[in-house]
């Protein structure tokens, strides 16, 4: 402390005021001479600011740090570049496009197992080399659509230059030929078009050819109008189109199935001295169901038993009844078809053989 007494009059009672700086070696512990004729704490800045400033800086000059944004201002900003971003996904795909700037590369077709590949391809119509911006992929999907036996497809582009086919299959089931003409059918009963426009891989086309036939012999077939086969068409077709040889008990060495206008589904069977037609008839979901089927076949295979090279036609009225002619001899037409309701019309007659044939049970 300082022995020095306060001047008169109260003036210089600020502790500090008009002292004069320690000389070295006078300052006390903790305390260092001050700067510019003032004492200062050691650590503690003065009011006003630091002193310990750049010596280009100077008092008025302005802070380093940016003034902080108010709430509204980012807002706007924030908008602002929303609306920057959604401008530029709309203006810079078509400018891409129109440079060039990329480029289909390749073009794959995947889950094809009938189709070939090269004709999905053609179908969609995207040149090697043309913008993959610029594709129009719906476009593209609709065109492989109706190849006949695409199910779905789903056609995408992906970086760098690829785009990608994805297509389902319909089921193929069964050949029906009409005419000289040999048309697909699918599980759900549908007609495609001609085998030969089918688009068929190599593999696909050689294995269908092994598929089950029906001789659509009516005149005219109303498939060819109706393009599709009722559940219950469909049902005999593939149930009939199964027997074999082994199934008959026969010795024919091939079996044909027809479909004819007066007899409804027909069963041919030829082999060395053999030529006979089982005739199964016209069904119905009420008259003549589906389900005497089995029974039909099990009713043929007794009545070929010991006379196959002597008969002519078979009549299977149903599963309990049955006859057949001598061979040559071809029975008139039934004269009444099945009425979709047994209330409708009186249950009809079964078809008629040559007056000489016997009628056998089981």
């Amino acid at each position: 402390m300082s022995n020095r007494k306060p001047a008169a009059g109260g003036r210089g009672q600020h502790r500090g005021a008009g002292a004069r700086p320690f000389a070295p070696g006078e300052a006390p512990l903790g305390v260092r001479p001050g700067l510019g004729g003032s004492r200062r704490r050691a650590g503690v800045a003065p009011v006003g600011g630091a002193t310990n400033r750049r010596p280009n800086e100077h008092s008025g000059a302005p802070s380093e740090r940016g003034a902080r944004l108010t709430p509204g201002v980012a807002a706007r900003l924030r908008r602002l570049a929303l609306v920057v971003l959604l401008l530029a996904a709309f203006v810079l795909p078509p400018v891409a496009a129109r440079a060039n700037l990329t480029t289909v590369g390749q073009v794959s077709v995947v889950g094809t197992l009938l189709l070939d590949p090269e004709a999905v391809i053609a179908a969609a119509n995207i040149p090697i080399g043309s913008s993959l911006l610029g594709v129009n992929l719906r476009a593209a999907e609709e065109a492989v659509a109706a190849l006949p036996l695409v199910a779905t497809v789903r056609v995408s582009a992906g970086l760098p230059d690829g785009i990608q086919i994805r297509v389902r299959e319909k089921t193929l089931l069964l050949r029906w030929q009409i005419g000289d003409r040999v048309y697909a059918v699918t599980e759900s009963g549908e007609l495609l078009g001609d085998t030969a426009t089918l688009n068929l891989a190599s593999t696909a086309a050689a294995a269908f050819a092994a598929a089950p036939l029906l001789f659509d012999d009516r005149m005219p077939s109303p498939l060819l109008t109706d393009k599709q086969l009722t559940p219950t068409e469909l049902d005999v077709a593939t149930r009939l189109a199964s027997l074999s040889t082994e199934d008959l008990g026969t010795s024919a060495t091939s079996l044909t199935l027809r479909l004819l206008s007066d007899f409804g589904f027909v069963v041919e069977a030829t082999g060395p001295s053999i030529e006979w037609f089982a005739v199964f008839g016209i069904y119905s979901a009420t008259i003549r169901p589906t389900s005497m089927i089995p029974g039909q076949v099990r009713l043929l295979r007794s009545l070929l038993a010991g006379r196959e090279t002597s008969i002519g036609w078979v009549i299977l009225a149903d599963d309990q009844a049955g006859t057949y002619t001598a061979k040559g001899v071809r029975p008139p037409p039934p004269s009444v078809s099945p009425s979709p309701s047994p209330s409708a019309s009186p249950a009809p007659s079964d078809p008629s053989p040559s007056p000489s044939a016997p009628t056998v049970s089981p």
